[in-house]
């Protein structure tokens, strides 16, 4: 199984790069899922909150106070990377390839790394977004941990969306790999 990871701030098109390259390799034949760390956070937003998935009332501080609460307040920096291995012992069975669409903390590449071996850390970059995040939520943790990580396998500079599809077509058919 080939696990991909899509590091990036808010906005600069993870979830779009994730969507294209689940386009090109279900049209090659493989089979995938794309996945995300906070569809655990999501899930407790819609259960206790309503939310809904939706980008334009997405309840960012509640996300990011959620998951700085579940780390530090009961001390498990590795819950959500842990469900998502678990989550990994099924998707291996049914899948070639995963897709985690929203990368954003260090131990989230460490922990895929240690338990799997052919996987491909993308980071996302777009200078032209203009964040529409508060100041306090740019400046958390999840959106500046990785401002520094040396070993990403691919930095895209994604300048618009025919560009990320046809990175997300070389990514699939292997023109770029690690």
């Amino acid at each position: 199984m080939k696990i991909i990871l899509i590091a990036g701030k808010a906005g600069v098109g993870k979830t779009k790069l994730g969507e294209y390259i689940v386009h090109y390799a279900k049209e090659s034949g493989q089979k995938i899922v794309q996945t995300e760390y906070s569809k655990y956070l999501k899930l407790y937003a819609k259960e206790l909150l309503g939310y809904q998935e939706n980008e334009e009332d997405k309840p960012r501080t509640f996300l990011q106070e959620e998951g700085f609460y579940i780390r530090n307040e009961l001390k498990d920096q590795d819950f959500f990377t842990r469900r998502m291995l678990e989550d990994f012992r099924i998707y291996q069975k049914y899948v070639d390839i995963v897709v985690i669409s929203d990368v954003r903390l260090l131990n989230e590449i460490a922990a895929i790394k240690r338990n799997y071996k052919n996987v491909f850390v993308i980071q996302i970059k777009n200078q032209n977004i203009v964040s529409k995040l508060s100041e306090e939520e740019q400046n958390h943790i999840t959106e500046n941990e990785l401002n520094n990580y040396p070993d990403f396998d691919l930095i895209i500079e994604n300048k618009n969306l025919q560009q990320l599809q046809v990175i997300a077509k070389q990514i699939v058919e292997g023109e770029i790999e690690k």
